[in-house]
């Protein structure tokens, strides 16, 4: 019996219907990607538009940047003015003015920037935004914005009133000299003539070979006034003591400044924390020196609690030649969030900022240049010396060295690590 075929064995025909399904496909394909191709132009544009606005936001913050490090410039910013707390350049620099920019003679775009007061006295806020073709056209137009903070550590410096400037009680002897006078050696009163040293507290002098030495035009030392919880008298004299604690504090930094100070001390790599000690194994380096908490919180302001444990504060000990520069001198600002004591012949210009007290026993010719301050932030109630100048221990006045490290500190603005943003695509 002959088998029955179940399945066609011929073929033909299947490979029109085959073509037809991958011709329509492909032309569905060819559609979509002709819509895309009609749309990319566009998108391509505005992707240049949006890069040319982010470009000119930059150039619009170092245009700010420049002004700010060009004071006497007849386009700069004034270096005066940023000090106060509300303060906001003029123009163009307060956002009212569009700056426009060309290229090759044709104007491409501009930007508007603002640059107003920071949280600290040493730091200052810009905000650029850049338009292209210009922020009035009525074709289509982008805009981007950039902000950052900088920072200038020489705006810290509040020219303290004296060479050395303790918050709380003063004990001086051995050989130590304290020099605010005109015309010696190492001393530079640029910035006004100034006390030998100042102290909200009681000022002792013990022995006959230490001297204080004021701004008062005579070279008769250890002359003291006392204030009686007043102000800070405007006669300069060798010692001042018992001074009112408001009028001292207008001298310290906040911590706003403390917190500036921090970033840019991490930014350079001269952060350390807790007990540190600096000698001939474990060198200074030059610049800004901060020694911070153990916990790297600023210490609690007094009546604030709870109060900072005196076992988180940093504890710092400068022992023999610990300078780094090979001149044998630190050239720089050394801020401890906590206590320092100074022991042997050490040798520095600039300034000394401590939150507690400073011990000073000083041997052979070391000595600062600049100025020296003691916070005393935690050892205001107590009758027990908190600082002292022992030994052979000397200080010298110089405002130039305090206010620039002794030279280290470059007078210049510069963008504070971690500041930069682009908050978003579509701000004025």
């Amino acid at each position: 019996m002959n088998e029955t075929t179940l399945f066609p064995t011929d073929e033909r025909g299947v490979a029109l219907p085959m073509a037809m399904l991958a011709l329509l496909i492909l032309s569905t394909l060819v559609i979509a990607f002709s819509v895309l191709a009609s749309t990319e132009p566009s998108i391509t544009n505005n992707q240049l538009l949006t890069a040319q606005a982010r470009a000119l936001a930059e150039a619009g913050v170092e245009q700010a940047i420049w002004a700010l490090n060009n004071p006497t410039d007849p386009n700069g910013i004034p270096n005066s003015v940023p000090l106060a707390s509300t303060w906001v350049a003029t123009a163009p620099y307060d956002g009212s003015q569009l700056v426009q920019v060309a290229s090759g003679g044709t104007n491409i775009g501009g930007f508007k920037v603002t640059v107003t007061r920071g949280s600290s006295a040493a730091e200052i806020n810009i905000s650029s935004v850049g338009w292209v073709p210009s922020d009035t056209s009525t074709h289509t137009k982008a805009h981007q914005k950039v902000t950052v903070t900088i920072f200038n550590p020489q705006f810290l410096f509040k020219n303290p009133p004296a060479a050395l400037n303790v918050r709380g009680e003063l004990q001086a002897g051995g050989n130590s000299l304290v020099d605010s006078r005109a015309g010696q050696p190492g001393v530079d009163v640029s910035c006004g003539a100034k006390d030998g040293s100042l102290t909200t507290g009681v000022t002792s002098m013990n022995g006959n070979a230490a001297d204080i030495y004021g701004g008062d035009g005579n070279n008769t030392a250890n002359t003291i006034y006392n204030a009686n919880n007043g102000n800070i008298p405007s006669s300069q004299s060798d010692i001042i003591e018992n001074v009112s604690t408001p009028s001292f504090d207008q001298f310290i930094w906040s911590d706003a400044d403390i917190n500036a100070l921090r970033v840019y001390a991490k930014a350079h790599g001269t952060y350390l924390q807790g007990t540190v000690l600096f000698n001939a194994d474990n060198k200074i380096p030059n610049g800004v020196v901060f020694v911070d908490t153990v916990s790297g919180q600023n210490i609690t302001q007094e009546g604030v609690t709870p109060a900072t444990a005196t076992s988180d504060f940093a504890n710092v000990s400068i022992h023999g030649n610990p300078p780094a520069d090979a001149s044998g001198t630190f050239s720089g600002v050394l801020f401890v969030n906590g206590s320092l004591s100074i022991d042997g012949n050490f040798k520095m210009d600039g300034l000394v900022y401590a939150q507690n007290d400073i011990s000073y026993h000083g041997v052979g010719t070391g000595g600062i240049l600049g100025a020296v301050l003691s916070r005393n932030i935690r050892d205001l109630s107590s009758t027990s010396i908190d600082s002292d100048l022992l030994g052979n221990a000397l200080i010298k006045y110089n405002c130039g060295y305090a206010k620039n490290g002794g030279g280290s500190l470059l007078p210049k603005w510069v963008v504070e690590k971690g500041t930069y943003r682009e908050p978003c695509d579509s701000c004025s």
